[in-house]
């Protein structure tokens, strides 16, 4: 295999086109030994009777070798980006050629690549407006590729970002710094972040019947000068310390299950087997878009900044997602803990009727009635009993019933002191939420009862990432990493890795039109 050049020029200073020749002939030659090389010693392996490990870890070693070859043949057929003395913007502006080619770099997931290209300006001393090489091959702002970048944040949702770095050396050789992850990552959350703000609409034949909206909050531990920026747990909490909340925002399509009070009572107390429960076809959630949202300020107006708690913002995405994907005449299930400054953020925007249904996840509802037992029972079974009674009649529409039996019977036992503050407090919730506690009409119906949506998401979004042993996140680390890890859990990752990848590359080289005519070296075999 030979290279030819393309463009005998009369550059000024130009880079030495042999001296390119030379190099993609040296790593055409390397990768064309290292193939027949690991084509030699996969049969010796097999005639030696080499393991299976042993033969795909060298396999892969060598196939990093061979795309570090492929990629330095691609950096170096690209030329030294020379387009002329000068040359002019759609906008009329013109822009001049350095004197000297840079040097510039890439790393991809094979290694670190060099080259040197002419760039352009409108002048000395003045900013480099088109770096024509760049522009050519989509160069990201960063140092690392999109792909590694991609690699190292897949890493990075899951794990402390030191170990996502030791194991991304492990995949692919060499060391990745924990710096350039941190800013990758933080450039990459402020851009899902602009992606989930305005996600695709589903097509509306994969949408299920009923139309689901969720909200639940989750501590974050800030440092310390950050967490002064937030305000504490809304709820008495004695020592919030550094955490602070992020609301969890999630909205979904799910088609009805229908149960009886006597089916939830038995799966809720393990009455059934897995086995048993497994044959029951469970609807699965549709279109399940999550995101979370942490507190922000926006311009007053006035020279100032106004701060929009992390409950507005998250409402104001998860309405706004309601208002895109709800259909004429469709049901809308609002399911939700017992905590009030969601619902009452949700009631700024929409109003409860016949087709917009507040429900009260029944888990948090239960942990309610347990607690009553634990007050007037002593031993486990007796507990047990107790809350199943409770809670059979809870699903069969009898709350306020249940209420005034807790009460009467709180007389009736003579509680005094905590305990008897612990009832009132326990038949206080659940008369406060009793309208939305209608469970015999919502299983009639065939609507959802518990929040597993949004409390797995919390677990999986915030918890598992953010709240590991000994970390502290600066704010704008957290809303960052808390996008990205949002846009990666969803069905949207690579329609998002897509699109930020466009955007970065219109923005960074907007003068690629002004290469249409440039002509690259080649590759003669």
């Amino acid at each position: 295999m030979m290279v030819a050049n393309s463009n005998p020029s009369s550059k000024p200073n130009s880079t030495n086109s042999q001296d390119r020749a030379e190099e993609c002939r040296q790593a055409l030659e390397t990768m064309d030994k290292l193939m027949n090389g690991v084509k030699r010693a996969v049969q010796d392996a097999a005639r030696a009777q080499d393991s299976f490990d042993h033969v795909e870890r060298t396999v892969q070693q060598t196939m990093l070798q061979v795309g570090y070859q492929a990629m330095s043949v691609f950096v170096a057929l690209q030329g030294d980006g020379d387009v002329g003395e000068s040359v002019e913007t759609e906008k009329g502006k013109t822009l001049r050629r350095s004197e000297k080619p840079s040097h510039s770099t890439i790393r991809s997931i094979f290694g670190t690549h060099s080259f040197h290209q002419y760039t352009y300006a409108a002048g000395k001393n003045k900013a480099i407006e088109f770096r024509p090489i760049s522009a050519r091959m989509g160069l990201p702002a960063k140092q690392w590729s999109f792909l590694l970048q991609e690699f190292a944040q897949m890493l990075a949702v899951d794990q402390a970002y030191e170990q996502a770095m030791r194991n991304l050396g492990q995949f692919l050789g060499g060391t990745f710094s924990v710096d350039t992850a941190e800013q990758v990552n933080g450039d990459m959350g402020e851009a899902a972040g602009a992606y989930l703000a305005d996600l695709p609409l589903p097509e509306p034949e994969s949408e299920a019947k009923l139309l689901v909206a969720s909200a639940d909050c989750k501590g974050v531990p800030l440092v310390k000068r950050d967490a002064a920026k937030v305000p504490a747990f809304e709820t008495g909490k004695k020592r919030p310390g550094n955490r602070r909340m992020a609301t969890v925002a999630s909205v979904y399509t799910v088609d009805p299950h229908f149960r009886t009070a006597e089916d939830v009572t038995a799966a809720l107390f393990r009455d059934t087997t897995d086995e048993e429960t497994e044959r029951v076809t469970r609807p699965k959630p549709q279109n399940k878009n999550t995101t979370a949202h942490f507190p922000c300020a926006e311009d007053n107006g006035a020279g100032g900044e106004l701060a929009i708690s992390g409950i507005h913002v998250a409402m104001a995405w998860l309405i706004g997602q309601v208002a895109l994907r709800r259909r004429a005449g469709q049901v809308l299930i609002a399911l939700m803990d017992g905590q009030e400054s969601l619902w009452e953020t949700m009631k700024l925007h929409i109003r409860f009727t016949g087709r917009t249904v507040p429900i009260l996840d029944i888990l948090h509802a239960l942990a309610y009635i347990w607690e009553a037992a634990a007050l007037f029972e002593k031993t486990d079974k007796a507990k047990k009993t107790f809350a199943r009674e409770r809670l059979l009649r809870i699903l069969r529409g009898e709350i306020r019933g249940v209420i005034r039996g807790l009460r009467r019977l709180g007389t009736m036992r003579r509680l005094t002191g905590k305990a008897r503050k612990d009832l009132v407090r326990i038949c206080g919730y659940l008369e406060k939420n009793a309208d939305r506690m209608r469970y015999d009409e919502y299983l009639r119906r065939g609507y959802p009862i518990a929040s597993g949506v949004i409390e797995g998401a919390c677990r999986h979004l915030v918890k598992d990432r953010m709240e590991r042993s000994g970390m502290r996140w600066t704010l704008e680390g957290a809303r960052n990493m808390l996008h990205v890890r949002a846009a990666f859990q969803s069905d949207h990752w690579r329609a998002f890795l897509d699109d930020r990848r466009e955007r970065e590359v219109a923005r960074l080289h907007p003068h690629r039109d002004l290469l249409e005519d440039y002509q690259p070296m080649t590759i003669a075999c």
